[in-house]
């Protein structure tokens, strides 16, 4: 068992590699930067903006790029936020608490609402209230997320007003 886990931990290694780089190749590769802009603001001069580019590195190649932020990863260096002035380790850690609350919260109600209609109907195969809650099962896990999660705002933001719709 062990050597089962630390050969797929060694299998993880370059699939995560693999995906962080075509990740971060293909946001280099998107139009702009952190300061375009600047672009639209005429008291920026543009020998400002290519000095700030300069200074953090944004005109050297994507490879190089990338090497320097994989060695800022693996320090624990995640970077600093533009958009909100602060560290994004400070920002992430700040929304942890009410994440997890509602990550918890919403787990306990599906198993609240799962348990009770998986076990009525395993104990009753093959009738409608089976048919109903495979069926229920089937689609819920064939619908992607940001879908449900639209209908779920829909729903009890929008139609019903349980919850406010920001």
């Amino acid at each position: 068992m062990a050597t089962y886990l630390l050969r797929r931990l060694l299998i993880a290694i370059p699939s995560l590699l693999g995906i962080s780089l075509i990740l971060f190749t293909v946001l280099a590769l998107a139009p702009g930067d952190p300061f375009s802009e600047m672009a639209t603001n005429p008291n920026v001069p543009p020998e400002v903006r290519e000095a700030l580019r300069a200074s953090f590195g944004l005109n050297d190649p994507i490879m190089v790029r990338y090497l320097r932020w994989l060695a800022a990863m693996a320090q624990g260096d995640w970077g600093f936020s533009f958009a909100s002035r602060i560290d994004v380790d400070t920002l992430i850690m700040q929304r942890v608490p009410t994440t997890l609350f509602v990550v918890g919260t919403s787990q306990i109600l599906a198993l609240c609402i799962a348990l009770p209609v998986g076990i009525y109907a395993a104990t009753r195969p093959y009738s409608v209230f089976d048919q109903i809650a495979n069926t229920l099962a089937f689609v819920g896990f064939s619908l992607p997320t940001f879908f449900t999660g639209l209908l779920l705002i829909l729903l009890f933001s929008i139609k019903l007003d349980w919850f406010p719709f920001v």
